[in-house]
């Protein structure tokens, strides 16, 4: 069966053909520094229908998720505190145990969600060395740069910058906010990996002296190491394309030339009673949240379903009710159909 997926990339609908016997796909995965709210699991639901789709289709699947465990900063950008390190001093633990902690607990949701698990799940901590191989890389062949904050990516040397939005590069600097750090070549030039300040607590030794990779780095060296420089589908929400997926881009051209993924696929936010969620409001719900008020986490997944995973998604709790009666009545009949079927079985055999 002829297979169509919508493109950011392109932004159209193309026909989908994997590049070899194995559809090889990377998501974006979660920064654990704190419980992972429903808004944050509506793009892992999308991810694990994807993953159905085509095994139901008949292709294997080689699937990597990355856990970003450090270098993710408060802004998506280059600014503000490393959320590991900032919640490891919130509460007082080391920021290892801090994502242990919450790794295991997003998991814990994962499997409750009945997602299916990527093939890979892989920790940016325990890729270090790949970062720093892919960053030399960027630097060597003219790319990147280096400041007395850290290791920045030229997006001057792009022939185009971003790719997945209309925007050429000169557009986008002309545009740019005014930044303050002088020692940037231009004000949307990203950070590839970070100097530590003495008492950051996460840093490594590198060519640069005691560092911390980028955010955007990660996705690159791991998704290059597990499935080679070109693969298929890359996934995400839509909030990760105008700097995060821009990024992973330019740093993989700007090693080797290439755009990684094929298909470029993204899903649309969660709102809750039709605005944002924030802390400020007290709505952002975890499928915890959702268990105390008797709504089972499979009836979150099912409510996913009522909305095209491109468009937005209102979260009501009554809305939630009324999936959890629905995908009651699904079980109910479901049992009963089995029990029709066994009972079938038994006259003919009689």
């Amino acid at each position: 069966m002829e297979l169509k997926l919508y493109n950011t990339l392109s932004r159209k609908k193309e026909t989908f053909s994997p590049i070899n016997d194995t559809v090889r796909m990377y998501s974006c995965g979660p920064t654990v520094y704190s419980f992972a709210h429903i808004g944050n699991f509506r793009a892992y639901v999308f991810m694990d229908t994807l993953r159905r789709v085509l095994k139901y289709n008949g292709y294997k699947i080689k699937h990597a998720m990355n856990i970003t465990d450090v270098g993710h900063l408060e802004s998506d950008a280059d600014e503000g505190e490393d959320k590991i390190a900032k919640a490891a001093k919130k509460e007082n633990k080391n920021p290892y145990e801090i994502a242990e902690y919450y790794t295991s607990i997003f998991l814990r949701d994962f499997d409750r969600l009945n997602i299916d698990r990527p093939e890979i799940i892989c920790k940016a901590t325990e890729h270090i060395n790949e970062m720093i191989e892919f960053v030399t890389d960027i630097v060597n062949n003219g790319y990147g740069y280096e400041t007395s904050k850290g290791i920045y990516f030229d997006i001057s040397k792009l022939d185009k910058y971003p790719v997945l939005q209309e925007r050429k590069v000169d557009e986008q600097i002309a545009g740019a906010r005014v930044e303050v750090d002088k020692e940037k070549r231009n004000p949307e030039d990203f950070a590839l990996w970070i100097k530590a300040p003495e008492k950051h607590l996460m840093k490594w030794d590198s060519p640069w002296g005691l560092c911390y990779p980028g955010w955007h780095i990660e996705c690159s060296a791991m998704s290059n190491k597990y499935l080679g420089e070109e693969f298929d589908i890359h996934t995400g929400g839509i909030d990760h394309i105008p700097t995060h997926h821009e990024n992973e881009i330019a740093q993989n051209k700007g090693r080797c030339g290439k755009i990684p993924a094929k298909f470029w696929m993204h899903c649309n936010f969660l709102t809750v009673d039709g605005g944002k969620m924030s802390k400020s409001l007290g709505n952002i719900y975890t499928l915890d949240t959702l268990k105390e008020k008797g709504i089972e986490p499979l009836s979150y997944k099912l409510l996913c379903f009522s909305s095209h995973y491109r468009n937005k998604l209102n979260f009501t709790f009554e809305g939630a009710i009324s999936a959890n009666i629905s995908l009651m009545r699904l079980k109910e009949g479901y049992r009963k159909h089995l029990e029709r079927r066994r009972g079938n079985r038994s006259k003919y055999y009689k």
